[in-house]
C-alpha cells in the first residue's frame, strides 16, 4: 500500500495537513492515520460539501457529534425507519448521517425503498477503524457494513491508531495510507506502575489524588469497578458503561451508571471500553487525572493496548482553553502481569488459521456441489461445528477482520508477560515519555488472593509451589534478605492447608512435587525416597565417620548385636533414619566375622576411611 506523509503543525487541523498535499477534503480509497486524536476528522466530514455517511463505533460517540449539528441524522438501535426515510427526502444542501456499524443496514434498506443509490450519492467515512478488528470477537456485527463500504465510490477509514488490515479489497481497490506527521514534540508523559498488590497500589495512588476534582478511571469490567468502589469505600462516583451493564448494575441497586456521558462528572468516574475512543469529554473548569487499569484477576480483557487504547484514552479530553495543549493533570497505567499466559506466535497462528480455512473451504465446496438436501444440511452442520467458526461472516465467507483480531489479541497479550515487555511496548509507540515503577513484591496481595480463591486443589498446590520457588530464587539471587524470606514463608504458612506442601517443597523442591503430579501419595513416596538418599549421604559424612571410628576398638572381637546397638546410637544422634543390619559395620571397617551360639562377633582390622 502506498504511504503518503502529510506534515501538520502545532494548532492545525486535519484539513490543514491534507491541503498541504493537495486535498480539500478527505480523499477516497484512503486510510488516514491521524497519529493524534482530536484533529477534527469527523468534524471536517460533517461540514464538507457532499453527502456523507459516517460510521462511528458506538452510540455515545454519535450522541456527542449531535451537539451543535442540527442537520445531522443519528441512526442507531432505537432509530425508526420512518425517520431515516424522512431525512433522506429532506431538501437540504448536504445530508449527513452518523450511524453505528450495526445500524448501517437500516440506512441501506431505506435508500433502496426510496430508490436512492447511496454508494454513488454519499461518501462513507469509517471512524475509529481499529475498533472493527479489536471488538469483532465479542461484537460480530461491527463488521456488517464492510461489504457495503467497499461498494462506495467515495470512502475512507480514519483513526489516530489504525491497525493493520488484511482485507483483500484494500489492495484490489488501490487504497493508499496518509500518515499525519506532526512537526513538533507531541509525546505525553505516562507513569507505568506494575504490581502484584493491585488494590494496595491503587489505593496508594488514589490517596495521593484526594485534592483532585475529577479522577477518570478506565477499566473494562463492571464487576471489577463495583469491587473497587466497595473495597475502597468510594461514594462520589459515576459509572459509564453499556446499557446492558447499566441494567445489570441497577439490579444491584447501583443507579449512578450511564450509557452516555452525563455532566457534571463526579469525583471518581469509571469508563468501560465503549468510552475509550471517538468520544469528546469536555471539562471546562478542572482538568482530570487519568488512571488506566489492567487486572488479570478480574479478566484478561482488561489489558490496555499501548499502541491504540492508551493513546485513544488520553485523547478523550478536550482543551479547557484554546491555548492549552495539556488536557489532563496526570496519566497513569496500573497493571498486573501474567508471565504464565499462553501467547501464540505468528507462525503458530498462521498454521492454525490456514488449516481451519482449508478445512472450511473443503466442506464449503462439498456443500455447494451437493444436490441432496439432507446431505447438504449435514455438511452445513459440520461447517458450523468447525474450530474458529467465529471467523465466518454472515455471507459464509472468511472474515478477514476476525482473522486480524486473532493476531491482534496475541500481540497485546505478549506485552503483559513482564514489566519490561510492557514498558518496552509503551516506548515503541513513540507517543509516550514513559516512566516505569516496578513495585512487584516477591509475594504480593494478589498472589495470596489467587491462592485462597482457587478452588481446584491441584491448581492451588501449583500456585503455592510457584510462590515458594519465587521466594527461594529471589533469596538466592539477593533480591530479598533472609529476614524477608522467612517473613514471606510465614505469610504462606498462615494460609489454609499450606503447611504440607511447604514442608514437601523444603524437602524435594519444585521439580520433585511436579514429578509427583501434586498428588499426596506420590509426594509422600518422593519424600521417603529423598530422605533415604539424604540419609545415605549423611551416614558417610565426616562427623559420622569420626564418631564411628572413635566408637570401636580395633583387632578385638565385638558382639554383632552390641555393634548394631552402638551404631544405632550414633545414627540416632545424627538423625539418620536408615535401618541397621548386622553387616552395616562392614561399610565402615575391614573385618573378620566369627560365628557363635551368642550371635557371632566381628574383629575390626582396618577403618576404610
Amino acid at each position: 500500500m502506498k504511504i503518503i506523509e502529510a506534515i501538520i503543525k502545532k494548532g492545525e487541523w486535519l484539513l490543514d495537513a491534507l491541503k498541504r498535499i493537495g486535498y480539500d477534503m478527505i480523499p477516497t480509497n484512503t486510510i488516514i492515520d491521524k497519529t493524534l486524536t482530536g484533529l477534527g476528522a469527523t468534524h471536517s466530514e460533517i461540514h464538507s460539501k457532499r453527502n456523507s455517511i459516517i460510521i462511528e463505533p458506538n452510540v455515545p460517540v454519535i450522541l456527542g457529534k449531535l451537539n451543535g449539528n442540527e442537520h445531522l441524522e443519528a441512526v442507531y438501535e432505537k432509530c425508526e425507519p420512518y425517520n431515516i426515510k424522512k431525512y433522506l427526502q429532506m431538501d437540504i444542501p448536504y445530508k449527513k448521517i452518523v450511524c453505528t456499524p450495526e445500524s448501517f443496514k437500516k440506512i441501506r434498506k431505506a435508500a433502496i425503498e426510496l430508490n436512492i443509490n447511496i454508494y454513488k450519492d454519499f461518501f462513507c467515512l469509517f471512524d475509529e477503524c481499529e475498533k472493527v478488528t479489536q471488538d469483532i470477537d465479542y461484537r460480530s456485527e461491527i463488521a456488517q457494513p464492510i461489504y457495503d463500504f467497499f461498494q462506495f465510490e467515495g470512502k475512507a477509514f480514519v483513526s489516530a491508531t489504525p491497525l493493520p488490515m488484511s482485507h483483500k479489497e484494500f489492495e484490489r481497490q488501490n487504497f493508499q495510507k496518509i500518515k499525519i506527521m506532526p512537526d513538533y514534540d507531541y509525546k505525553k508523559d505516562l507513569d507505568l506502575i506494575v504490581t502484584n498488590s493491585y488494590y494496595k497500589r491503587l489505593k496508594k495512588v488514589l490517596d495521593g489524588m484526594k485534592d483532585c476534582k475529577h479522577i477518570c478511571i478506565f477499566f473494562n469490567v463492571t464487576d471489577g469497578i463495583n469491587e473497587i468502589i466497595e473495597n475502597l469505600g468510594i461514594a462520589d462516583y459515576k459509572i459509564f458503561c453499556s446499557q446492558k451493564s447499566v441494567e445489570k448494575l441497577a439490579k444491584r441497586r447501583i443507579y449512578n451508571a450511564y450509557s452516555h456521558i452525563d455532566y457534571p462528572l463526579a469525583k471518581y468516574n469509571f469508563f468501560t471500553c465503549r468510552f475509550y475512543s471517538g468520544l469528546d469529554i469536555v471539562l471546562r473548569k478542572h482538568k482530570p487525572d487519568i488512571i488506566m487499569l489492567t487486572d488479570f484477576s478480574s479478566a484478561n480483557w482488561t489489558m490496555i493496548d499501548p499502541f491504540t487504547e492508551a493513546i485513544q484514552i488520553q485523547g478523550r479530553f478536550r482543551k479547557t482553553k484554546k491555548d492549552d495543549d495539556i488536557t489532563y493533570n496526570s496519566l497513569i497505567h496500573i497493571s498486573t502481569i501474567n508471565p504464565n499466559m499462553r501467547v501464540r506466535s505468528k507462525d503458530e497462528l498462521d498454521i492454525r488459521i490456514n488449516q481451519f480455512i482449508a478445512d472450511y473451504n473443503m466442506l464449503k465446496e462439498r456443500h455447494d456441489k451437493e444436490a441432496d438436501n439432507i446431505r447438504k444440511e449435514a455438511i452445513f452442520d459440520d461447517m458450523k461445528g468447525l474450530k474458529y467458526q467465529e471467523l465466518i461472516d454472515e455471507q459464509g465467507e472468511i472474515n478477514s477482520f476476525s482473522v486480524d483480531n486473532l493476531y491482534n489479541e496475541e500481540r497485546v497479550k505478549s506485552y503483559y508477560s513482564s514489566s519490561n515487555t510492557l514498558y518496552q511496548a509503551y516506548k515503541d509507540t513513540g507517543f509516550f515519555n514513559v516512566t516505569l515503577h516496578d513495585v512487584t513484591e516477591c509475594v504480593g496481595d494478589d498472589d495470596i488472593r489467587k491462592l485462597n480463591t482457587t478452588k481446584q486443589a491441584t491448581e492451588r498446590k501449583r500456585i503455592l509451589v510457584q510462590l515458594l520457588d519465587k521466594i527461594h530464587n529471589d533469596f538466592e539471587q539477593g533480591r530479598i534478605s533472609f529476614e524477608e524470606k522467612n517473613a514471606y514463608l510465614s505469610l504462606l504458612r498462615e494460609q489454609a492447608e499450606t503447611q504440607y506442601i511447604i514442608d514437601a517443597y523444603m524437602r524435594i523442591g519444585k521439580v520433585g512435587i511436579e514429578n509427583a503430579k501434586y498428588q499426596k501419595g506420590l509426594i509422600d513416596k518422593a519424600i521417603l525416597q529423598d530422605e533415604k538418599e539424604q540419609d545415605e549421604i549423611l551416614r558417610f559424612s565426616p562427623n559420622v565417620l569420626k564418631d564411628i571410628e572413635e566408637e570401636f576398638e580395633m583387632n578385638v572381637y565385638i558382639n554383632k548385636n552390641e555393634i548394631m546397638n552402638r551404631l544405632q546410637t550414633i545414627y540416632d544422634e545424627h538423625g539418620i533414619k536408615l535401618r541397621i543390619w548386622q553387616y552395616t559395620i562392614e561399610d565402615y571397617y575391614v573385618s573378620i566375622s566369627s560365628g557363635s551360639i551368642k550371635g557371632g562377633s566381628y574383629k575390626l582390622t582396618a577403618f576404610k576411611f
